[in-house]
This record gives C-alpha cells, structure tokens and sequence, in this order.
C-alpha cells in the first residue's frame, strides 16, 4: 500500500516534534533546577521559583554587558568563566535575584551579605549600583567600607572612571571621617593599594582629570 505524500503537511509535523523536543528539554532543565533548588535549601518559595524559571538561562560571557537600571524582569548570573557552566566551579548555582536597587544602606547591606558570596559578586553589585546611586544610599555614612576596598581591588581597566567616582562619592558621606577612623589595619591596607594601583592605571593611560580626582580623594582616606 503506497501513501500519498500530498495529504502530509510537513510542515505541521516538524513543528509538532520541534515542540514535543523542546518541551522534554524543558521538563529536563526544570527538573535538574528543582533538585539543585532543594540541594541549596532555599529558605523561600520565591527563591525556590526563580530558580526553576531561569533554568534555561545561560551565563552571561564576560563581554557581555548589561546597562544598569532600576529593574529587572527576571534573575540573571552577573558574571561567568568561559570555561565555567552555570553552576560554578563550587557546583553551587549562582543564580541572582538583584530586582532593584536598594534604596537605602539598610536594604543594601541585605541583599551584600544575602546575595554577594565573593569578591566578584560585590564589585559586580557596587559596579551595576552606580556612584550616583551609592552616593544616595551612602549619603550619612559608609559603613561596609573596608568591604568595598577588598571588592574594587577587582576592578576591571574598563571601569577605571566607574570606580574612581565610586571611591569619590564615598568620601562625600557626611560622616565619612568617622567610617574611616574604624578601618582595621588590613582594611587600611586594601585602601592603599587600591589608590597605588589606580594610580599606576590612570598614569599608564595618561588621565590628567581623573589622577586630579584621586588625589584630592586621598586626602580624605587619610592617605599621604
């Protein structure tokens, strides 16, 4: 018995398996995000949620850029190796839930030490933030400042201004000599050498009005 090919819609029946493929695919993703979900013990449904939703997520290269903004529609992994996969070399899923900037140092502190599990991450945070945004939240005090050494020491070339602004607006908080009295010894450190490495950096690309900024900035970091 022969069939007649011109009763065959093709086409109807490539979508249908490109569907049904997808559709495996997806249950697939969505049921190893589950397990990962449960293996991190998420201490939220929400947390739990947007974990399984981003699992077809892929991470973002290091090219990749994404413009700061108020909000985002869904988690995104703020950083990623190009020989890593989404779980990191730790095998922990670093997944985000950064939805809005924090719109004041209480809630900023939250989502630091919720969400900001390395150094990366932090600069990641302070970088995506903004000094003008930071300058708001930061406006009385800057109290995770030895934190905020440690995390621009990462600092990219291509963030050279970014930082310096950062580091600028920082010193602008009203009682930012008292945040300085309280550095520790090896925070006072890390504030050093950030200032010699950029420095060195805005030397090497000749950057007269920005080596003008840093070393009025000096002064108030209580650096010689």
């Amino acid at each position: 018995m022969a069939f007649k090919d011109d009763h065959v819609n093709f086409d109807k029946l490539e979508s249908e398996i490109h569907k049904a493929v997808e559709q495996d695919a997806r249950y697939s993703r969505e049921n190893d995000a589950k397990f990962r979900a449960v293996g991190q013990r998420c201490e939220t449904y929400e947390e739990f949620r947007d974990i399984v939703l981003a699992a077809h997520l892929k991470p973002l290269e290091k090219g990749d850029k994404i413009t700061p903004g108020d909000r985002f529609t869904q988690p995104w992994n703020i950083h990623a190796d190009r020989n890593t996969d989404a779980l990191g070399s730790s095998g922990t899923l670093e997944q985000k839930k950064w939805t809005k900037i924090p719109e004041n140092a209480h809630k900023f502190t939250q989502d630091w030490r919720r969400y900001c599990t390395s150094k990366q991450d932090k600069y990641s945070f302070l970088m995506w933030i903004g000094p003008e945004k930071l300058g708001h939240i930061f406006n009385m005090e800057v109290s995770l400042l030895g934190d905020f050494f440690e995390a621009l020491l990462e600092y990219n070339m291509t963030d050279l201004h970014q930082v310096v602004d950062t580091l600028v607006v920082f010193s602008q908080a009203k009682r930012f000599g008292l945040s300085v009295t309280f550095l520790g010894s090896g925070e006072k450190e890390n504030c050093k050498k950030i200032f010699e490495k950029l420095q060195t950096d805005l030397e090497s690309e000749g950057d007269s009005e920005y080596l003008e900024k840093i070393t009025k900035a000096k002064s108030k970091y209580e650096l010689k």
